[in-house]
């Protein structure tokens, strides 16, 4: 009787099976782990691990506060223990945090939150029969198990608690939750600080050029795209579009090279894509993507290619104003969420605002080398007293110009001579000259040399350090107004006065000064003071001095010469120069000023400087001087003048020039200096092979028969008309000018003092 009471208590058992005598069963604990906080509060059992994560694991969780790998559940033994994997929001029992990679027993009334996923320990008793062994109790479980693609897909977490507590099966909510489009600008923004540092930094690299202007047209070529019949369509399908494209081109490209900076942010974007499922920002910024870890790779850089296309129609991007998928993620089939607040929110504390350091200093860094301030000077050497005849008394001065040189000279010509000298290469009609003065003390027995070593465009250069730097205005207005300005008609155009002239000098000077004297160390001081804007300025002396071909100066300062302000650069070398780079509104000269050797250099050079162009104007005029005859800085201008070169030459310049070397020849065969007849010999030989260079392509042109002037004939009878002479054909001024200076080579070769009406017995 007791027994078959007792019988009627045992434990249930399963339907279609045969029931266990309660002499053969014993009991046992079955332990599962419900999410008590979601949508159906679905359970999992556990038979011995399960790992919680919102990428890896048994139970995969779509929640930003879920790590990809957050924690892992173990039973053995009938003892619960769990182990956090460094989660970053962690793992609480009984709101306690557990160090990470430590495992921790539980009991089975603690609560465990994995991040916002709350987790409880379902404790079920049930019974075995006694002679089943181990490997069919694990087989009877895993049958028991629900099948894996049944499980329900659980909600994410809002503040803790599910909005339903219904057991019915949920919707995903993998395609209605995504990540908000203020984290999306913010990581765009961001790429685009790391694309800009990139570019700034490997600039200088031609590898790095070459390669940033090959992408482009690799890509058409790669996908049979004709670039300009694309833009030609896009102006003539949306012609609203392209002015604006346009305008935003030129006002962003002012400051930076626009297209390959567009180019590289592509690919920092697609190549992190390609590594990461995300770019790199978008990491930083605790941006993650879901699902397969292959697919979320080439998807997402599929992704990147389509925002590519529609990247300029924000309208396929408006879902994610609400946190919902893009329509780059719903044709790629990926989809990219939060994982973290906390990250979210140290990523816009810490991360832009390095970003944003990084970008503003990384001109200091271009081509991988520490950009070093470079110490200008404004003051010139000592002046050191020298002896000129202009203070012993009152001298005859000689006034003369040159629009070659931009110059105009006030000389005396009893202590300095100055001689035209002359390179040339190439033949005849391609004949190409390079003239320059030598300016020869007579009391030093020295020679500077004086002449146009290079040519650019200065509004070009200043431009590089103005465009796209708008904090400059109000500091540098007279170089702002000098880029900016446009040719215009002269009759409208008002003339800058001397007052005008020497303040754009002084701004130039000041611009330059600061662009020199950036350097690592002062960058933060220079960032306050001056502009936080350092591209333009590094860019600036980058291309001043990439002007220049030598490029390790001694020293740089800047000089005044007459009404004219210099950037001086000093070569102290076995024959010592200096370039001079003159800061005046017009076209970019550089001057190079060569003396003859080291010893006393600073005695020669203060000669120079202090007395030769002392009172030199650089703003000269288009008005001749009033002179027959010619002067040193005119011969200069006549072999430089593209007019030498055509088939005829106006006799009365011929003449003229063959008078001022005639004169020039016996005035230096009377002084009897050697040093000084040297130098003229070589500009006479100069000028005589460029003669020959030109003699060959000379012909004889005879007069045409309406040029004969009209012949009055002698008398004769009316039946004998006066003869008609032949034509004669007329010489070619330019032979008759090679003849003469022909002689006068040969005069002066052997110091032939009675060919120009000197005294005989000059000897050197």
């Amino acid at each position: 009787m007791f027994k078959k009471l007792f019988g009627r208590k045992t434990a249930p058992t399963k339907e279609g099976k045969k029931a266990i005598k309660v002499d053969n069963v014993r009991w046992v604990k079955k332990f599962s782990l419900e999410l008590s906080n979601m949508e159906g509060t679905p359970a999992y059992l556990l038979s011995h691990q399960l790992t919680v994560g919102s990428e890896v694991g048994n139970i995969v969780i779509a929640d930003p506060s879920v790590s990809p790998r957050h924690c892992t559940f173990v039973l053995q033994e009938e003892v619960i223990s769990v182990i956090d994997h460094g989660s970053v929001s962690g793992t609480t029992v009984n709101g306690q945090k557990i160090p990470p990679g430590k495992s921790i027993i539980l009991e089975e009334t603690d609560v465990v939150l994995a991040g916002d996923l709350e987790i409880k320990i379902l404790v079920e008793n049930t019974t075995i029969q006694e002679d089943i062994s181990e490997d069919d109790l694990e087989e009877e479980d895993e049958d028991q198990e629900e099948p894996e693609e049944k499980k329900p897909v659980v909600k994410p977490i809002k503040n803790g608690k599910s909005k339903s507590k219904s057991k019915g099966m949920s919707f995903s909510s993998v395609s209605s939750y995504s990540t908000n489009s203020l984290v999306r600008v913010l990581a765009v923004f961001s790429d685009v600080l790391i694309s800009y540092t990139l570019f700034v930094i490997f600039s200088p690299f031609d590898e790095f050029r070459t390669f940033v202007n090959d992408v482009p047209s690799m890509l058409g070529d790669l996908l049979q795209i004709d670039w300009a019949y694309l833009w030609a369509t896009l102006n003539e399908d949306f012609g609203f579009i392209g002015p604006l494209i346009e305008d935003l081109y030129g006002f962003i490209s002012g400051a930076f090279d626009f297209g390959p900076l567009i180019l590289l942010f592509f690919l920092v974007r697609f190549v992190s894509t390609l590594l990461f499922g995300v770019s790199v920002s978008e990491i930083f910024l605790g941006v993650r993507s879901h699902g397969n870890a292959i697919w979320k790779r080439l998807g997402g850089a599929l992704r990147v290619i389509i925002g590519m296309v529609t990247g300029p129609l924000i309208i396929f991007d408006v879902p994610a104003i609400v946190s919902r998928r893009t329509f780059k993620e719903f044709m790629t089939f990926t989809h990219t969420y939060l994982a973290s607040k906390i990250i979210t929110t140290l990523g816009v504390i810490l991360y832009i605002p390095l970003l944003g350091a990084m970008a503003l200093l990384s001109p200091l860094f271009q081509g991988l080398e520490i950009n070093e301030p470079i110490f200008v000077s404004e003051r010139l050497e000592k002046r050191i007293k020298v002896t000129d005849a202009a203070a012993t008394g009152e001298v005859s001065k000689i006034v003369d110009k040159s629009q070659l040189l931009g110059l105009k000279l006030e000389y005396d010509p009893a202590t300095i001579s100055i001689i035209p000298q002359f390179k040339f290469s190439g033949e005849q009609k391609r004949l190409n000259f390079k003239p320059s003065l030598a300016f020869y003390h007579r009391d030093l027995q020295r020679t500077v040399t004086f002449e146009v070593f290079k040519k650019f465009d200065l509004k070009e250069l200043l431009g590089i350090g103005i465009k796209g730097n708008f904090l400059l205005y109000d500091k540098y207005p007279e170089v702002y107004n000098f880029v900016y300005s446009e040719g215009t008609n002269r009759a409208f155009k008002k003339e800058p006065d001397d007052k005008s002239n020497q303040l754009f000098a002084n701004q130039v000077v000041g611009f330059t000064k600061s662009a020199f004297s950036l350097g690592f160390e002062n960058a933060l001081e220079f960032m306050q003071t001056e502009t936080p804007l350092l591209k333009s300025l590094v860019d600036y002396r980058s291309s001043f001095l990439a002007l220049v071909e030598y490029k390790e100066f001694d020293q740089i300062s800047f000089v005044k010469l007459g009404n004219g302000y210099f950037l001086k650069l000093s070569y102290l070398r076995q024959k010592p120069f200096d370039l001079l780079i003159p800061l005046i509104r017009g076209d970019g000269r550089i001057f190079k000023v060569e003396f003859d050797t080291k010893e006393q250099l600073q005695t020669l050079a203060n000669k120079f400087y202090k007395f030769n162009l002392e009172g030199s104007d650089w703003y000269v005029s288009s008005e001749k001087l009033p002179s027959e005859a010619l002067t040193p800085l005119q011969v200069v201008d006549f072999f430089s003048n593209s007019n030498f070169k055509v088939d005829k030459i106006d006799p009365e310049i011929a003449q003229a020039l063959y008078g001022y070397y005639f004169e020039k020849s016996a005035e230096v065969l009377k002084k009897e200096d050697a040093t000084e007849y040297a130098l003229w010999k070589k500009s006479v030989d100069g000028v005589f092979g460029v003669m020959e260079k030109l003699k060959a392509s000379i012909p004889a042109t005879p007069v045409a028969v309406d040029e004969v002037p009209e012949q009055v004939p002698a008398e004769t009878s009316a039946e004998t008309p006066a003869p008609i002479e032949p034509l004669a054909p007329v010489e070619d001024p330019r032979l008759k000018l090679f003849q003469n200076f022909q002689d006068l080579k040969d005069a002066i070769d052997n110091k032939n003092k009675v060919y120009f009406g000197a005294e005989e017995g000059f000897s050197v």
